[in-house]
């Protein structure tokens, strides 16, 4: 299977891929929906019975860190041993993951096995975008990322509903067993069109960032632990987690990145930042109608229900307006959709900490996915189309790593200040402030875009 570090050849994959391939892409990221939605929907049930709350940020973090990992691990075997394999070994190790964070009696154990999760689904994560990349012809790009953002339509609707109902006539244990059956299930569907998928010679590259990507999850705790010590430690570590991320994260992406320099490098920053704002917060939202506002797990997981919703919405709407009004729309619809994010986010925001109705949540959940998915999209096909057809797996690498990496430091940081501060209502007011800033930035490097 490819990678986000997985650079295919230009001729790789056929230009007119066989249906088979499209649906196994598919039903991988069903998969990852399904595991998505129904386990942000107990995590909130599962931290509050394990008295884990202090460690609540990790279970998001982990999982996101152990992506990067797993990206590079699969990559590896799959130039040694093919697609099929490093799929396997995928599934496997999400499979496993699963099966750990049910049986854990400590939140501790359920990070690792969110961890051992991470690893899996790393690799699986990465398949779409290579692809879309490398075999799909330009009308066909917009369409294909579309198809891959409703794969999280069905999961978002039904899954928290499937959570909810399970964890209240059994156990929340029950909820990641269930879907390591069901991972049991669509295995085979995944693996077979991958079986035909040629071997891609990239092992030079993959260990080439290999010591690179483990540093930065070593900086990246050290700066975590860092943030939510309250000893004289805590400082220190945080601070040389600081300079070690910064240092490790420079080979994974492209020079200027950090200085919003025109065309790709403020398309990478957008991506990372937008991811920052709305998908970091987003566990937190769950938290926050659960323990601050006190609903059910049944009227939670209707904020995760509404966002895979909204997305699809918006993810369709950019693919109408990219086939009506073609490329040179695409930075008119990027400054549009960031708008229409930060009002939807600060909706949210304000429900979180009371200062609105929770209704309000669920309102702001609904703009905010729609501003999204068009403003998400659009910026990702004018990353595609800002590179050569032979970089194709450079640059999905460059985008699912901002990504993975700015989610993660945003679940990190917002766990840190609720370890903090007290009582939880407080800390989220710090929480929202932040992701609602960090959704501003976005605006500023959509100002860097180019019109090529």
């Amino acid at each position: 299977m490819t990678s986000p570090t997985t650079a295919p050849t230009p001729h790789a994959l056929s230009t007119n891929p066989p249906p088979a391939l499209a649906a196994g892409l598919l039903l991988v990221i069903l998969v990852v929906a399904f595991e998505s939605s129904a386990m942000g929907t107990v995590m909130p049930r599962l931290a509050g019975d394990l008295k884990g709350l202090s460690l609540y940020g990790w279970a998001s973090s982990a999982f996101m860190l152990a992506s990067l990992l797993g990206a590079i691990l699969t990559g590896l075997l799959t130039d040694r041993r093919g697609v099929a394999w490093g799929a396997a070994f995928s599934l496997a190790l999400f499979g496993v993951g699963l099966l750990v964070v049910g049986g854990a009696p400590t939140m501790p154990l359920v990070i690792a096995g969110r961890f051992i999760e991470g690893v899996g689904v790393g690799g699986l994560n990465a398949l779409p975008f290579v692809v879309i990349t490398a075999a799909y012809r330009d009308e066909a790009k917009a369409r294909m990322l579309a198809a891959v953002s409703s794969m999280w339509l069905v999961p978002g609707l039904v899954g928290p509903v499937l959570a909810s109902f399970i964890t209240a006539q059994f156990s929340w244990r029950a909820v990641p067993w269930c879907l390591a059956g069901l991972l049991v299930l669509a295995a085979p569907l995944c693996l077979h069109p991958l079986r035909r998928v040629p071997r891609l010679n990239t092992a030079a590259t993959q260990k080439r960032i290999l010591w690179p990507t483990l540093g930065l999850m070593v900086a990246f705790t050290a700066l975590i632990e860092g943030l939510r010590r309250t000893d004289a430690l805590g400082l220190p570590l945080a601070l040389a987690g600081l300079v070690g991320l910064v240092w490790t994260a420079r080979p994974l992406f492209p020079r200027g990145m950090w200085r919003m320099q025109p065309g790709l490098p403020s398309a990478l920053v957008l991506r990372g930042f937008v991811a920052f704002a709305l998908m970091g917060q987003g566990s937190f939202v769950t938290l926050a109608l659960r323990e601050v506002h006190k609903l059910p797990l049944a009227i939670v997981g209707i904020s995760i229900s509404i966002g895979g919703l909204s997305w699809t919405i918006g993810a369709w709407t950019q693919a109408y307006l990219e086939k009506r009004y073609g490329p040179p729309s695409r930075l008119a619809r990027i400054r549009y959709g960031l708008m229409v994010l930060t009002c939807g986010m600060t909706l949210t925001s304000l429900g979180m900490i009371k200062v609105l109705p929770y209704p309000v949540i669920f309102a702001g959940g609904l703009i905010a996915g729609i501003g999204m998915g068009i403003a998400y999209n659009s910026n990702s096909l004018y990353a595609m189309n800002s590179v050569p057809e032979g970089q194709a797996g450079q640059l999905s690498s460059q985008l699912a790593n901002i990504e993975v990496l700015m989610v993660a430091l945003s679940a990190g940081i917002s766990g840190a200040l609720v370890t903090r501060i007290q009582p939880l209502e407080h800390a989220l007011v710090y929480v929202v402030g932040m992701n609602i800033l960090a959704s501003l930035i976005p605006w500023v490097a959509a100002r860097r875009l180019t019109g090529r």
